[in-house]
């Protein structure tokens, strides 16, 4: 099983670094804000997508982005385009960090998608109509590409 796993991460490193952004985490241990806003996103798997939804019962992309980081005490904007433009880029993503898509409604410099990352090449979204939220590979092939990654703990607002 160690080896399997091992040629997985060497595979997943492989292809991070000829995608031209990294879709594996440097570090899969959350910090404490990350790991809370992780748990709360865990809680809302198969909640239906709602077009503007902030929750509880359902949530769009960055209503649930938006819940989960100010259950962990963590103000962010309520758009994908805002939270694009508002929170500090990084490169390298980590458990907790939201990761950016064109998407359908949206541009490479506003983003219409985000899904917040989990770690494991994995990412927690409320992707569209008639999708719960759910948890899916970290990657751009279903919503035209990576943007690129932000950090909401960096931003240093206190929800």
């Amino acid at each position: 099983m160690r080896k399997v796993l091992a040629l997985l991460v060497v595979a997943a490193v492989y292809l991070a670094a000829h995608d031209g952004i990294s879709a594996v985490p440097a570090s899969t241990t959350a910090s404490p804000a990350a790991a809370t806003a992780i748990s709360y996103a865990r809680q809302q798997l198969g909640k239906p997508y709602v077009w503007a939804g902030t929750g509880p019962d359902g949530f769009d992309c960055s209503g649930l982005t938006q819940a989960a980081w100010s259950a962990a005490g963590v103000s962010i904007p309520r758009t994908s385009e805002d939270q694009w433009a508002d929170l500090p880029h990084v490169s390298t993503p980590q458990p907790g960090d939201l990761v950016f898509f064109p998407g359908s409604d949206g541009t490479w410099s506003a983003p219409g998608h985000v899904a917040l990352v989990i770690g494991g090449g994995q990412m927690i979204q409320a992707y569209g109509r008639g999708v719960p939220v759910e948890v899916s590979p970290l990657n751009g092939d279903g919503a035209g590409g990576i943007v690129g990654y932000a950090d909401p703990a960096a931003s240093g607002k206190a929800a």
